[in-house]
């Protein structure tokens, strides 16, 4: 495909001594053509007359020693890519490390040994051929890039723009110097139609899914000077050799007016007018489709039909043009919900149903069911004229409900008939029975959550974190509770699962840190000398909010940063690690420690340990509940604590329940321990008796 040259390796040795120069030409003139320079002061000029793939240098030469003709090499354009290996007698660890820190590739100490010499000088040839191949085929492929007349634009795994051909600049209106660094979205704003929601730029899904990802037909490009155009083609991720995703590139064309018009009208046959939405037709080709995938896989398929209910009564009193507008805004309010790759369509005048595949878990579609319930429910408080507004939802599963397209949908319209005549259902009912049962149960929870955010139901309760030598209290973990209507306590157990789907773990953590943080004031204030640990969900930490909150809330309750310190799970290190990266450097930066919950049976990744701003390891109880019984987990404790120890890093042991495991994890070198042994989850009150013992 590219030109590569027979031509022979050039070799330069550079040394004052002949006895060296006779025996190095002897050793390698099976590799290459040797040229020689033994005047120091010349040897720079001889290497712009040659252009060597390789320099030996020797560093005491009179004159001009290697030192300095190294730094004049290094310096010019034309010679600081040559590799440069040292050979002298001056061999000790320092004189090694000077060269090297110089720029020398290698170091060879005399005397010579002529096998070694030998191999060290094929090794950096064919490390230069390597190089010169690479810079040729990149040249290569920047040319083909600038002179293809398709778009090409590429960009970083966060989506920020890192190359754009000449034809990409010419079709958006920006220039490269201009889009470097920029978010994708800020170069090619996307939508669908002429009315449509903005569309995701394909690179995201290209990133996120690492698949190839094609344009939805109709696709529309906004140009800098505010026209859209008509746009085709597709993106694809970029893999490093392992497959990991290190950014993408999309190809795209402005497509000329006859095709414009045939993809419009193909769309217009498949699409709703109003809303822009799939219609019926496209929803169940789409919905056989994801059948016939899922027939060789175990995902299941979830439909969710969407019912306004009297809606003809909206028509009548507000009229057709307000009824058509609140179609829209429906539907863009449950597009928002939407997160990966769901279809939404307006099925009939009142009607819109939603397509999800890829399903794990029915426990999926309850969630996100619940989320489009709210947002409409938000929606209605706002509108005060839209009298008792509300939607009414049937959900059906395949293969569960139905074998084939047309039943699942006879199924959920049955299911939302069903909610419809049933006020017990409360909006959303399954078509299996089963199903219905545990949404019901689900959604209690759900009510409940949403209940303990409006009234400021949040409960906090504290567990004492103690030196494991005086058993002293250092902390306090705070550890969220609900109460419900009734006036009992949720557990964890019944409600995180359901406020992580549902992102309701934002507003509800919000107020746990709002009430601990009072809390530690309070204690601060009565002359106890304590840290607090706020547990945070990953969801929490990523949410945009989170710090600018946690920080306001510190500053509100007049405490130091330093008395604050964060638990986060291993799960957060998989997700926008640079982001998590950022966040957590600039809260340590401001004296807030960090500590990583759960350790060792997660991610568990080294290289988050050394590149994070970490402070503290907890280790899982699941290792100390088996302490007194195997060895191995003994071992792994004690591997943790040392691995925190030789870190600069601190560590807690979780979960002690007994005498003999306290004093084990102190003899092992764990400084910290907490569990049921010394107190379990407390109101403050209960904290402050133990504080004043």
């Amino acid at each position: 495909m590219f030109s590569s040259s027979n031509n022979p390796n050039k070799i330069l040795v550079v040394d004052d001594d002949a006895r060296q120069i006779t025996l190095l030409h002897k050793v390698l003139r099976t590799q290459g053509k040797i040229y020689f320079e033994q005047d120091g002061r010349k040897a720079f000029e001889r290497v712009i007359e040659i252009c060597p793939d390789v320099i030996l240098l020797d560093i005491d030469m009179p004159g001009t020693n290697g030192y300095q003709v190294l730094d004049r090499l290094q310096h010019d354009d034309r010679t600081h890519q040559i590799p440069v290996i040292f050979i002298t007698s001056f061999d000790s660890f320092e004189d090694q490390l000077r060269g090297l820190n110089s720029g020398a590739v290698d170091f060879i100490a005399k005397p010579l040994r002529p096998e070694l010499v030998a191999a060290r000088v094929k090794t950096h040839i064919q490390l230069r051929t390597h190089q010169r191949e690479l810079a040729e085929i990149s040249q290569h492929a920047r040319i083909t890039l600038d002179s293809t007349g398709d778009s090409v634009i590429t960009t970083d795994i966060d989506g920020c723009i890192t190359y754009m051909n000449p034809a990409a600049e010419l079709i958006t209106g920006v220039s490269f110097s201009e889009a470097n660094g920029q978010e994708i979205e800020s170069v090619m704003p996307l939508r669908i139609g002429e009315r449509d929601f903005t569309h995701i730029n394909p690179i995201r899904l290209a990133i996120k899914e690492k698949r190839t990802v094609g344009m939805a037909l109709n696709c529309q490009l906004k140009q800098k000077n505010g026209n859209w155009i008509s746009v085709e083609d597709s993106a694809s991720p970029l893999l490093s050799e392992s497959g990991e995703v290190k950014g993408a590139v999309i190809v795209f064309s402005d497509i000329n007016e006859s095709h414009a018009m045939a993809l419009r009208m193909s769309y217009a046959l498949q699409h709703d007018q109003l809303t822009n939405l799939p219609n019926r037709f496209l929803l169940l080709d789409r919905l056989k489709m994801e059948i016939t995938q899922c027939q060789s896989s175990n995902n299941i398929i979830g439909l969710v039909l969407v019912d306004i209910d009297n809606f003809k009564y909206i028509n009548e009193e507000y009229g057709f043009q307000f009824g058509d507008s609140l179609l829209q805004k429906i539907a863009k309010r449950i597009h928002n919900q939407l997160t990966n790759n769901e279809t939404l369509s307006r099925h009939n005048a009142d009607e819109f149903m939603l397509l999800v595949p890829n399903i794990q878990d029915p426990n999926e579609l309850s969630s996100l069911a619940m989320r489009i319930q709210e947002e409409i429910n938000q929606y209605a408080e706002l509108h005060t004229e839209l009298h008792n507004f509300s939607i009414t939802m049937g959900v059906s599963i395949y293969p569960n409900d139905a074998d084939n397209a047309q039943q699942l949908m006879l199924n959920a319209d049955a299911a939302m008939h069903r909610a419809k005549k049933d006020r017990s259902y409360e909006g959303i009912c399954f078509y299996s029975d089963s199903l219905e049962s545990k949404f019901l149960s689900r959604n209690h929870v759900y009510v409940q959550l949403k209940n303990a955010i409006a009234n400021n139901k949040v409960v906090a309760l504290y567990q004492p974190i103690v030196r494991s030598d005086t058993h002293q209290i250092e902390a306090v973990e705070v550890l969220m509770r609900i109460e419900d209507q009734q006036g009992d306590i949720l557990t964890p157990d019944k409600f995180i699962d359901i406020a992580e789907e549902t992102r309701l773990i934002i507003p509800l953590g919000e107020q746990l840190i709002d009430i601990a943080l009072k809390q530690l004031h309070q204690w601060k204030s009565a002359g106890f000398n304590l840290r607090i640990c706020l547990n945070i969900s990953p969801l929490q930490f990523l949410d945009p909010n989170f710090v600018p909150y946690l920080l306001k809330k510190i500053h509100d309750h007049s405490l130091l940063p330093s008395s604050v310190e964060l638990e986060v799970t291993e799960s957060l290190m998989l997700q926008s690690l640079d982001k998590v990266t950022r966040d957590m450097t600039h809260l340590r930066q401001l004296g807030i420690t960090i500590s990583i919950d759960d350790f060792g049976t997660g991610y568990s990744c080294l290289s988050y340990l050394k590149d994070l701003p970490v402070d503290v390891l907890k280790i899982d109880r699941s290792f100390i509940a088996q302490l007194e019984k195997k060895d191995s987990d003994e071992l792994l404790v004690t591997t943790i604590a040392n691995l925190a120890n030789n870190m600069g890093l601190s560590s807690v042991a979780e979960g002690i329940e007994t005498e003999r495991q306290s004093k084990r994890l102190q003899e092992l070198g764990v400084p910290f321990l907490q569990g049921y042994y010394f107190s379990p989850p407390v109101p403050h009150s209960e904290i402050e008796k133990k504080l004043l013992l």
